[in-house]
């Protein structure tokens, strides 16, 4: 419970990491229910954008399934520290792509 007149603060970089909601939050699982999270826009606030950034990210992701073979992790990846996203600083890859 939150006491009346307190003061929160919500980070962007938290959303869909709560452990009580989400089975292993920090794992990526394409195949979980996604009813109930926060990205591109859900919930009663929806970003104006998200139906573009959506086409283009399956353009992009049909695009390199058909080119690439495979990517390999080349170092460690490390985060961008960062008190209201999540992203990274380094996520450095090899790609292989099909013959």
């Amino acid at each position: 419970m939150i006491p009346e007149g307190s003061k929160i603060l919500m980070f962007l970089g938290a959303a869909n990491h709560d452990p009580d909601r989400w089975t292993d939050p920090e794992r990526l699982d394409l195949t979980r229910d996604s009813s109930g999270h926060v990205g591109f826009g859900m919930g009663l606030h929806q970003c104006v954008g998200q139906r573009v950034a959506r086409l283009e990210a399956e353009v992009l992701l049909t695009a390199l399934a058909r080119r690439v073979e495979s990517f390999e992790f080349m170092a460690e990846p490390r985060r961008h520290a960062n008190n209201t996203l999540r992203a990274w600083e380094s996520l450095p890859v090899r790609v292989r792509t099909a013959a």
